[in-house]
Parts: C-alpha cells; structure tokens; sequence
C-alpha cells in the first residue's frame, strides 16, 4: 500500500489530506488501472487486442480495395504506424473525460481535486498506451517480419506528441465535461473526424499540394509522419513538425484553466474542485 493512503470501503485508495502530493497521485493510477483492469489478465489483453482489431481491420480494407503502401513496407506495419499514434491520443482524451466522471465521488473526500484525477487518468494512460505501442510493434514485427524502427527517437517523439495532443484536448473537453455528462460521452464521437484525418491511410506526400495545404493543420497527420519517419529507412515527411504538434496540445491545455476558473466562479460546475 502507498504510504500516506488508506483503503476505504466504497471508494477504494484514495489519498489522506497530509500525503505527499505523488503519493496521492501514485494510489489514484493504481485505484484507475485496478477499475480499467478489473478483469485480471482478460482485462489486460483486452486493452491489447483493441489496438490490434483496428489494425486489421484496415488492413482489410486495403486488401479488399487493392490499396498499397505508398513506402515500401508492409500493409500491416505501415496501417500500424498510424493507427497506434492516434488510439494514444484518443484514449488519453477519453480516459480523462471518462476518470471525472467515474471518480466524482472521490471529489467528496478532501482534499481530491479535477486536477488530481485528471493527472492520474493522463500518467495511466500513458504507461497503458507506450506498453501497447511496443507490444503491438513487437508482434507486427515478428508475424509479419516487418522492419525495425530506424530511429526510435523519432518515433518515440511522434507518440509523445500524439500523448500531448490528448493531453491538452483531454483536459479542457473534460473541464468542459463538467457542466454536462452528456457533452462528456459524447466526445468519442466528436473524435471520429479525427481517424480520417490522421494519415492512417495516407502519406502527406501523396495528396495534392492543396489538400496537403489544409491537412497541414491537422497535428495528427503530423504525429503520424513523425512516427513513420523514425520507423522506415528512407523516408522524410513534406510536413512533420514537432513544434506545431507542440503548440496545438499546448493551447487547448492553456485555454482550460480560465475555463474551470469561469466554472468555478460562475459556480457551473457540478462537482465540487
């Protein structure tokens, strides 16, 4: 048991109001991945073979449809390297709209805040989503005997800014979650756009210079030419820019802190922070 934290009957592990801030924080992870892995080790592999069923579900698509990749690789790694990036952005926004509302209870229990849960759904997410990333690359690798990464670092970039796009989205849709429980499960599907624009099915190099124009404010088509330019020997991206993924995360981040002020102040809120 985490020093400072005590098991309470109804609410689980939550913090004392004298615990070290990262003591706290560490029982709140361990209180999220106990709920979200509540099956055991079916648990566990369900949230593997998530990524998994979307990967081959596109890859489908593309043999049905006779689509290649337009680098030299496997249809798998290829849909791979697109399809993981933006399941990390969207789960770390759906997990940290979703851990506000299945945790309100805890904001009863001083001195838990929205900034507590909202810090504990983003540090599980991204322990669950870089576990995903290399498990699910490790296995395309083997079956398919596709190509290692060429540059980690570059890959690894490119996840992490997937991550803080998530973060930074996830934060102010789930401060503005507060006014509604409606707005806050419908945000899966206002994300749905956000899968057609990401380059799971494309390059940036392939679209006209115009369409390629317009998709350049798209951060996720920037994650993914990242990823693919770190994973494939060779190929250099007409638009990655880790600077513009940088900013776009950091502003909806920004934007939410005057939010929860104006909710709290304007006592529109539902819970109290």
């Amino acid at each position: 048991m985490v020093p400072g934290v005590l098991p309470l009957k109804g609410v689980g592990i939550i913090r004392q109001s004298y615990a070290p801030w990262h003591n706290r924080i560490a029982a709140l992870v361990s209180r999220e991945r106990e709920t979200r892995f509540s099956g055991g080790a079916l648990g566990h592999i369900w949230a593997y073979l998530i990524p998994l069923t979307w990967i081959a579900f596109v890859v489908a698509l593309f043999r049905l449809t006779g689509r290649t990749p337009p680098i030299n690789v496997g249809a798998e790694i290829f849909v791979a390297t697109g399809i993981l990036p933006y399941i990390m952005f969207r789960q770390t926004v759906t997990s940290m709209t979703r851990g506000v509302i299945s945790n309100r209870h805890l904001l009863h229990v001083r001195p838990v805040g929205i900034s507590d849960l909202l810090t504990a759904s983003v540090v599980s997410e991204l322990m669950n989503t870089l576990v995903s990333m290399l498990l699910v690359f490790g296995l395309v690798t083997l079956v398919f005997d596709a190509p290692l990464p060429t540059n980690p670092g570059r890959v690894l970039t490119g996840a992490l800014g997937a991550w803080m796009l998530g973060v930074g989205l996830g934060r102010l849709v789930a401060v503005l979650g507060l006014m509604s429980d409606t707005f806050a499960r419908s945000v899966p599907i206002l994300l749905r756009p956000a899968f057609w624009l990401s380059g799971i099915f494309f390059t940036a190099a392939e679209l006209p210079g115009s369409l390629q124009q317009i998709l350049w404010w798209s951060p996720l088509l920037h994650v993914s030419e990242l990823v693919r330019e770190g994973y494939f020997l060779g190929y250099r991206s007409t638009i990655a820019d880790a600077g513009m993924v940088t900013i776009s995360a950091l502003i909806p981040y920004a934007l939410s802190f005057p939010v929860e002020a104006f909710l709290v102040r304007n006592r529109m809120s539902r819970y109290r922070i």
